[in-house]
Formats: C-alpha cells, sequence, structure tokens
C-alpha cells in the first residue's frame, strides 16, 4: 500500500484492518496483496468522506450505525464523484462494489462484538448487533434505489459507448519479428558467456510475450507460472498420443510432436492449457540453464524478474515492448484485446459448437462468455451484418436470398448508392420545375433586390 493519508487512515482503523485479514485468508495468493489493498483504501477514502461532514465520526465502527445511513450514502457520492447536474457516478464501479465490503465490515464487526473486542460498556453485546443487522438491512433494502441502480445504467451507457480496438495484423507480425530479433540476441549472449543481466531479462520477457501472443492468455496467469510444473510437463514424452494418431491429420499429428502443453491454475481455481513451440522451448531452455547467474535461487517463477524473489508483471511487459516494436497502434496491444481478437477471428471460421467449446475452454471461460464478451463486437456486427438485412428490406428482394446465411448474401452497395442518387437528383429536378417559392419576408425580398 503506497503510503499516502488514505494508506495511513486504513492500517489505524481497526476495522478496515480485519476486513483485509479475513478477505487475504481465502485469498491466499500472492497477487491478492494488491487487491486486498485496493479495497482497504476504498474503505479508508470512504471514512476519509465521512469525517469531513462530520468530524465526530472517527472510525468505521463508530459509522456503522442505522442512524447514519444517510451519511453513508452521501459520503458514497462524494467519493464515486456524483454529478448532480447530470445524475451521473463518474465513478460508478467505486458506488456498486463498497456496498459489498460495507455489509462485510458490519458482519466481521458482529463477530468481534461478541468476541467483546470492540467493548463499550454503555452499550449491550444485543444492541450493537441490533443496530449493526439493521445496517445491513437498509443497505440491501434501500442501496439499490439510492446507489446502484444510477451506478449500473452509468457503467452500461460507458460500456455501449466505448470504441472497440482490437490489434492490427501488421503490429502483431511486427511485434513478433520483434521479439525473435531481441530474443535471439540475448539467447546468443548468454551462450557465449558474455550476456549481461539486461540480456537474460531481455530474454524471459522475449519468451513471455511470445507466448501471450501465441496462446492469449491472461497475463497474470502466465506470469506466475512455476518453474517446478514447466519443468514437470516439459519432461513428459507423448506417448499418450499415440492411440489417438490415426485419429488425426498428418499436420495435427506434426503439431502433437512440436508443441508441449503445460497446464496452469486460471481464475476461480481451474485449469487451463498453454501450448509451447519448439523455438520457445529452445529459449526456455537458455533460462533455466543460466538462471543461477542471474536470478535468486529463492525464486520459484519461470519468468522471474532479474535479482528478484518476485515475477515479472506481465501487462506492463507486454505494454512495454508494444512500443519499442514500432507498432503504428501500441494501445491496441494488450493481452484483453488479443483475446477479444482471438475470439472475433474465430468468427471467420465455420466451427462447429464443440469446436468452440474446445476453443472457450482453452481461453479459460464458458461458451456462454464467449459469445457475449469476446466474439465481434456490437458495432462492427450491426453495421456490417444487421445492415444487410435492413438494405433487402427497403429494396424488397428479401425472397430472393431465402435459406441463405448473412455471409453468403451480397448486397451490391453500387446500385443501392446510384439508385439512392438518382432518387434525390429526380427530386431536385422536380423542385426546380415548380419554380421558386414565393418570398413573403420582406427582408428576404428586400435582399433578392439588392442582389440585382
Amino acid at each position: 500500500m503506497r503510503p499516502d493519508d488514505v494508506s495511513l487512515v486504513a492500517k489505524k482503523d481497526e476495522l478496515i484492518c480485519a476486513f483485509g485479514a479475513r478477505y487475504l485468508k481465502i485469498h491466499k495468493e500472492e497477487h491478492f496483496v494488491n487487491v486486498t489493498s485496493r479495497k482497504m483504501r476504498e474503505l479508508a477514502r470512504l471514512v476519509i468522506a465521512i469525517r469531513n461532514m462530520n468530524p465526530q465520526l472517527t472510525s468505521l465502527i463508530k459509522i456503522l450505525k442505522p442512524k447514519n445511513f444517510d451519511i453513508l450514502l452521501e459520503a458514497t457520492k462524494t467519493v464515486a464523484r456524483f454529478d448532480k447536474n447530470h445524475d451521473t457516478f463518474n465513478s460508478p464501479t467505486y458506488a456498486m462494489n463498497i456496498a459489498t465490503s460495507l455489509k462485510q465490515c458490519c458482519d466481521i464487526a458482529i463477530m468481534e462484538n461478541l468476541k467483546r473486542k470492540y467493548v463499550n460498556v454503555s452499550v449491550s453485546t444485543a444492541e450493537i448487533e441490533s443496530d449493526l443487522k439493521t445496517l445491513i438491512h437498509l443497505i440491501n433494502a434501500n442501496w439499490k434505489f439510492e446507489i446502484s441502480s444510477q451506478a449500473g445504467n452509468d457503467l452500461n451507457v460507458n460500456k455501449w459507448n466505448k470504441i472497440s480496438i482490437i490489434p492490427l495484423a501488421q503490429d502483431l507480425k511486427t511485434l513478433k519479428e520483434y521479439l525473435i530479433k531481441i530474443g535471439n540476441r540475448a539467447a546468443s549472449n548468454i551462450n557465449q558467456s558474455s550476456g549481461t543481466h539486461k540480456d537474460f531479462q531481455n530474454l524471459i520477457e522475449s519468451v513471455y510475450c511470445r507466448v501471450i501472443l501465441s496462446n492469449r492468455r491472461r497475463p497474470g496467469e502466465l506470469q506466475r507460472l512455476l518453474l517446478h510444473t514447466y519443468e514437470t510437463f516439459a519432461t513428459s514424452d507423448n506417448q499418450n498420443y499415440e492411440e489417438f494418431e490415426e485419429t488425426v491429420t498428418p499436420t495435427e499429428k506434426n503439431l502433437m510432436r512440436t508443441f508441449k502443453r503445460v497446464v496452469i491454475r486460471r481464475k476461480r481455481g481451474r485449469g487451463v492449457p498453454i501450448l509451447f513451440s519448439r523455438d520457445v522451448q529452445e529459449h526456455i531452455g537458455y533460462i533455466i540453464r543460466y538462471r543461477t547467474n542471474f536470478c535468486k535461487t529463492e525464486n520459484p517463477y519461470l519468468f522471474s524478474n532479474v535479482n528478484s524473489s518476485n515475477e515479472i508483471s506481465g501487462y506492463k511487459v507486454l505494454q512495454k515492448h508494444a512500443k519499442l516494436c514500432g507498432a503504428k497502434h501500441p494501445e491496441g496491444i494488450t493481452c484483453t484485446k488479443l483475446r477479444k481478437h482471438l475470439a472475433t477471428l474465430s468468427q471467420v471460421f465455420n466451427m462447429s459448437e464443440t469446436d468452440l467449446e474446445q476453443l472457450a475452454t482453452f481461453m479459460g471461460h464458458t461458451i456462454g462468455i464467449h459469445r457475449q464478451s469476446y466474439r465481434l463486437p456490437d458495432d462492427v456486427y450491426q453495421t456490417s451484418k444487421i445492415a444487410k438485412i435492413l438494405l433487402l428490406l427497403e429494396k424488397g428482394d428479401v425472397g430472393q436470398f431465402k435459406g441463405k446465411t448473412l455471409d453468403e448474401i451480397d448486397v451490391q452497395m453500387n446500385e443501392c448508392l446510384i439508385k439512392e442518387n438518382q432518387s434525390n437528383l429526380n427530386g431536385e429536378q422536380e423542385l426546380l420545375k415548380e419554380g421558386p417559392e414565393p418570398l413573403d419576408d420582406v427582408n428576404e425580398v428586400a435582399m433578392v433586390r439588392e442582389k440585382k
């Protein structure tokens, strides 16, 4: 947690610290430390806003009372930057998430109150518990009307109007050639014992980015790949494939021998595969062979930072090399957009339901999410595909395309434009035949005389 006034409030508030500790109990992975820090800071910002409204409410446990519900609403709007003129939230995500954190803090306060940690001699345990449960009821019953409904609408509007950018094919080609170049140079220097720490870091980063490009994995999933996991899978042979060789094509058979498959943990604890090509495996071999010269022995990650016990930051590494490679639009090369790119291009192929299910499983989500979140953007689909239907309805030619798919329908745009221009021209000629409209306004008559 970065040192500032917000973190100071979070660290000094007992209930916020208890909230962070409980969150980490069920999210034990190291990267969830940053998520926990963010959630604690969200609560601390709310406490600061309420202090400015009522200086007597100095801690979160004092705030969590039914009589302070209206103050909680106002403070949430302040932190979420609610615009009263336009009735919109500039930070709708905060407004939607903070209610869950507040209810969890109430649960923690009830538990600690029963254990008499927050002892208040003048108030009984039952009364404190009743107040906290009443506040939870108020949040469940009224928060959606006061905050969540509008915040959800704002979130949807922002999503609808967001411009969809996918990577350009030329940019991806440029990035791949750049990564191969710096990877080969770094591997050559390291193999000749003239490599520096920078060469080794470049080799790790180039391999990481190439695997991201070829597999379209989430950055956090790949950057936390353990060295032991890779070595265990990489040393296994393909004997299990022998009985299935007759069921695949020669090309697919060759691919099975070329690629190595490693299964890693993804979101929600499920496994997803990663495929390593032969040249990438060779570079990883250099990383494993010479890592003791550049990395700490206690670092368990394959993609490790030089002289550090931590793994690389995947999205930062990809962003860095996307800019260095000379791509025209480096902002389009992100892990999320690469995943959308794969799912979008899959629509070009005539894939069966089984193939789509396998692709969705490989990408690490359900086929429903694949269709809703990772397919062709709505603006592209509606402008290109649905426009065909509208043009055919306008022309009255729907019958001749009976039984055809949208991709099989070819609308002659030139013919449509010619007809539209001809219609506009005929309309202008009719207006000219009718002559100019009479000038009723005195000022218009005067202007005509002046021109003459």
